[in-house]
């Protein structure tokens, strides 16, 4: 199964529940260093580990054909405290349906 790097967008529990509650190599960008990195040292560094970049830019990222991307938008995470837990149920949901993903885009469903 596939690896995590979670975009800074996003909240580093994220990366914790992924790993702590779903069992996913998993880590936030912050964790690594890259938290002000630009997206191409991002992209590398997942290739590198042979996780998917977890992110909602989509267009910062639309070059990048050798990399597994995850997007998922803010907007349909709820605010607040919820964020993480929800970003981690869904990513844990996404890689159960794809435990060998396409190199590419990705975007995960995202219940109402």
């Amino acid at each position: 199964m596939i690896g995590f790097l979670v975009d800074g967008m996003f909240p580093p529990e994220t990366a914790l529940l992924l790993r702590d509650t779903y069992g996913h190599d998993a880590v936030h960008v912050g964790e690594v260093g890259l938290r002000a990195a630009e997206d191409a040292h991002v992209a590398a560094l997942a290739r590198a580990q042979g996780r998917a970049v977890v992110t909602e830019n989509v267009a910062d990222f639309a070059a990048e054909r050798d990399a597994v991307l995850v997007f998922v938008l803010n907007r349909n995470l709820p605010a607040g405290g919820g964020q993480a837990a929800a970003l981690a149920n869904i990513l844990n949901q996404w890689a159960q349906d794809n435990p060998e993903p396409y190199l590419g885009p990705h975007w995960p469903s995202v219940a109402a």
